[in-house]
């Protein structure tokens, strides 16, 4: 009986991780096609800035929307007609060329995308073991990253000068009700709303909360503005995709490594190791945008060191947070994040109509560089990074929404004394390091 139980467990998260690939790769797909769309139609960087910041906008009102759609419709009617929706968006931007237009179809796939995500990674928290929770967590964010990047070299094959690559992103999107549709997915995972904190978990680690800002800023500019970028460099629609591809292998490839350093030496170091590595890729690109060889290289980098920011910044903040805080302060560090995927493209859009495509990476650089010295100045006033408990596993934790973070929590047990569940008490060290 219990074989069986774990059949089915392991069919139903193979049909989710399915499914999250799929939309996952028409959705960066999308984000591309639009990106590209819209320098061919001669929109100003500016409006391009202020469309790709229109996804993440969405990205973050979906999250919070979803709870409602889900207590209302249900798991299944949620995840099938908002997976619809995402796709009809892929393709009514082809329809009506209008940058008002585009704004309110990139806000309205971001809301879609992110409703999904947070029906899915309610499956998945409801499907997976408790034992293997933070292993399938991990998996699933390298699934996403894998995704972001695998449907790029497409682009060699279909043009965003015409309907066809648009129609591929919303195939792609459609197809992820499949794997979950034909698995025959079931259940309804409790979902509850989650309080934000922003004060108090900010100043619980000022190093991670502000890593986690500067992760939304450089990487929602990133994966908005990249595609327009070396685009005005004069590169082909394929090197484009390969480029995009280049910089998905980079982070998945470094993930493990900084993972490695995060885990057994001070984490902050791993931080400022990778933003100081990321700021010389990007200011590299400035001076040899367009050069293949060193754009392979530099691209590698980029990925390799910017993009595990984000969860470097998240372990960062866990190792100050109680178990049964984490979830609480996922929800902050989430909007720290949205905020900072809004403001980035942006910011990038204004440095690249007043520097060119190598904007983009000037502002990359700037901002990573900025954190250098704030990062050296908190390892100078606090020497010795004081862990709360025990150390948080570095995990390659997915950018999607705050649902993903249940998988971290740890499994309650039963009090001796009153008989009742409760998470882990807290050891006396632990109370002897709270404020």
């Amino acid at each position: 009986m219990e074989q069986t139980e774990n059949g089915k467990s392991i069919t139903t998260i193979s049909a989710i991780l399915a499914s999250v690939f799929l939309l996952a790769s028409g959705s960066a797909l999308q984000t591309t096609a639009v990106s590209l769309r819209a320098g061919l139609e001669g929109f100003s960087e500016q409006t391009i800035g202020i469309i790709s910041s229109g996804y993440f906008a969405g990205i973050l009102a979906g999250s919070f929307l979803a709870l409602l759609m889900i207590r209302n419709v249900g798991y299944v009617r949620t995840f099938a007609a908002f997976s619809s929706m995402a796709s009809a968006t892929s393709l009514a931007h082809v329809l009506i060329i209008s940058p008002g237009w585009w704004v309110v179809f990139r806000v309205v796939h971001g809301v879609c995308i992110s409703i999904v995500l947070v029906v899915v990674e309610s499956w998945l928290n409801s499907s997976a073991p408790t034992k293997s929770r933070g292993r399938i967590l991990s998996l699933y964010g390298i699934i996403f990253l894998a995704a972001n990047g695998v449907a790029q070299p497409l682009l060699a094959v279909f043009t965003p000068r015409e309907f066809s690559l648009f129609g591929i992103t919303s195939i792609l999107i459609s197809l992820c009700v499949l794997p979950v549709g034909l698995a025959q997915v079931k259940g309804n995972p409790q979902v509850s709303s989650i309080g934000i904190r922003l004060g108090g978990i900010f100043s619980k680690s000022p190093m991670g909360s502000t890593g986690v800002i500067i992760s939304g800023l450089v990487i929602g500019a990133h994966i908005t503005l990249t595609p327009r970028a070396v685009q005005s460099w004069g590169l082909s629609d394929g090197a484009i995709g390969l480029f995009l591809l280049i910089v998905a292998a980079g982070t998945i490839a470094l993930q493990l490594p900084l993972g490695w350093v995060s885990d057994h030496k001070d984490r902050r170091f791993a931080l400022l190791i990778s933003c100081t590595v990321g700021t010389v890729a990007a200011l590299g690109l400035i001076f040899t945008g367009g050069m293949g060889f060193y754009l392979i290289i530099l691209g590698f980098l980029l990925g390799g060191f910017m993009m595990p920011l984000y969860p470097l910044a998240i372990a960062t903040v866990n190792d100050q947070l109680q178990y049964n805080e984490m979830i609480e302060a996922a929800s902050a560090l989430y909007v720290f994040y949205g905020v900072g995927s809004m403001l980035g493209p942006l910011i990038a859009s204004q440095f690249m109509a007043q520097f060119g495509p190598g904007g983009l990476y000037l502002f990359i650089a700037f901002v990573m560089g900025l954190y250098i010295p704030f990062g050296l100045f908190r390892l100078r006033l606090v020497p010795d990074f004081l862990v709360r408990g025990t150390k948080a596993t570095y995990r390659t934790v997915p950018r999607t929404t705050v649902m993903a973070y249940r998988m971290l929590r740890r499994p309650r047990r039963r009090n001796r004394k009153n008989g009742k569940l409760s998470d882990v008490m807290e050891s006396k060290e632990d109370r002897m390091l709270k404020e």
